[in-house]
C-alpha cells in the first residue's frame, strides 16, 4: 500500500480565512495564526492614483483629493477599504451588497455605517444614505473596488461602466472580455493578481514571524530607542559647543518624532514591509508596461512580470521533486 506523507504543517501553510469563513474563527481550527490586513488595497490603488501619465489616459487628477469611490461588497475586504480610501481623502458614495444598495453623493462615513451594520446585520436601512435603485456597478464615480464575487464585469454589461478606476480586490471580478471592452474605453484596471497581493504578503510576514518564534522589532526595540535618545543628546551637546555662551539648549522632539523614538512598532514594520513591496510591484509592473508599451494594460505587464520570475527562478534553481 502506497502511503502518502502529510505535506501540511506550520512550515508550509499559512490559511487565511476567505469568502464563506468565519472571520478568525476557520483559521483558528489550524495550528497557525492569522492577521486579517486589507490595507494592500489601498496601497495597490495608491500607487498609480499619484502616477501622473496613467491619471491622465483615465482622464483624471493625481491624488486621493475629491475622488469618489463605490465599494461592492461590505465584508472584510470591503469595509476595510472603505475606511483607508476614506482618511486618504476620497469620499465614498456607494456600497452596494447581496441585499441591497445605499447611495449618498455627499459621502458616507464608514464608522457610521460599520456601527449600523453591527446592530442591524445589513446595511440597508442606514439613515445615512438612500437606497439605490438599479446596480452600481454603473454608476458615474471615479474608483468603483469590486470586492465581492467573480466575473460581475462581463461582456454584456462593461459597456455600462463608467468608472475611470477600477480596483479589482475580489478574485477575477472581470472577465477577460470585460477587459477588452474597459480599456478601449481608457479605464484603468488594476488587476486581482496585484492588488490582493496585499494580503498575501502580510500572511508571509506573519508566517515567518511565527515559524520565528520572534515578534518584529523584539530584537531591535531598545537598540532604536537608545539611538534616538543618543542622537538627540548629540545635536544639543553640539549646539552648547557651538554657541557656548547661550548655556544650555534643549532639544525638544517634534510629535511625529515623539511618536517614533520608541522605535517602530510591529504594526508598523509591517506596515512598513507591506507599503514597500507594493510600491517595488508596482514599479515593476509600470516598467513593464512602459517597455511593451501597453498603455493601461496592467494585467498583461503583471503576467508579464509573474512568468518571468517564474522562468528566472526555475532557470536558476532547477526543479526540486
Amino acid at each position: 500500500m502506497l502511503r502518502v506523507p502529510l505535506v501540511a504543517g506550520p512550515s508550509i501553510d499559512v490559511p487565511a480565512p476567505d469568502m464563506g469563513t468565519g472571520g478568525e474563527r476557520c483559521p483558528g481550527w489550524h495550528p497557525w495564526p492569522y492577521l486579517r490586513h486589507w490595507q494592500g488595497v489601498f496601497h495597490g490603488i495608491e500607487n498609480f492614483i499619484n502616477e501622473a501619465n496613467y491619471m491622465q489616459q483615465c482622464g483624471l487628477k493625481t491624488g486621493w483629493k475629491d475622488k469618489t469611490f463605490i465599494i461592492q461588497g461590505f465584508g472584510n475586504v470591503g469595509l476595510h477599504t472603505m475606511r483607508y480610501l476614506h482618511r486618504a481623502g476620497a469620499k465614498c458614495i456607494g456600497i452596494a451588497e447581496y441585499d441591497g444598495s445605499i447611495f449618498n453623493e455627499n459621502g458616507i462615513d464608514p464608522k457610521d455605517l460599520e456601527d449600523y451594520r453591527v446592530t442591524q446585520g445589513t446595511i440597508v436601512g442606514f439613515p445615512g444614505a438612500k437606497a439605490y435603485e438599479g446596480n452600481l456597478l454603473f454608476h458615474d464615480v471615479d474608483i468603483l473596488v469590486p470586492a465581492a464575487t467573480e466575473k460581475v464585469i462581463h461582456k454584456e454589461n462593461a459597456d455600462k461602466v463608467r468608472a475611470k478606476i477600477i480596483a479589482e480586490a475580489a478574485n477575477g471580478p472581470l472577465t477577460p472580455a470585460a477587459d477588452e471592452i474597459l480599456l478601449k474605453k481608457n479605464v484603468l484596471v488594476i488587476p486581482d493578481l496585484y492588488v490582493n497581493a496585499g494580503g498575501v504578503t502580510v500572511s508571509f510576514f506573519e508566517w515567518l514571524k511565527n515559524i520565528n518564534h520572534v515578534s518584529y522589532g523584539r530584537l531591535t526595540f531598545k537598540y532604536e530607542r537608545d539611538s534616538n535618545h543618543h542622537l538627540l543628546q548629540s545635536v544639543q551637546e553640539s549646539l552648547e559647543r557651538k554657541f557656548c555662551d547661550v548655556g544650555k539648549i534643549p532639544i525638544v522632539p517634534s510629535v511625529s518624532f515623539q511618536k517614533k523614538i520608541a522605535g517602530a512598532s510591529e504594526k508598523d514594520i509591517v506596515h512598513s514591509g507591506l507599503s514597500f513591496t507594493m510600491e517595488r510591484s508596482a514599479r515593476a509592473i509600470k516598467e513593464t508596461a512602459e517597455k511593451y508599451n501597453l498603455g493601461l494594460d496592467l494585467r498583461s505587464a503583471a503576467y508579464v512580470n509573474s512568468v518571468l520570475k517564474i522562468f528566472h527562478t526555475t532557470n536558476d534553481a532547477g526543479f526540486a521533486y
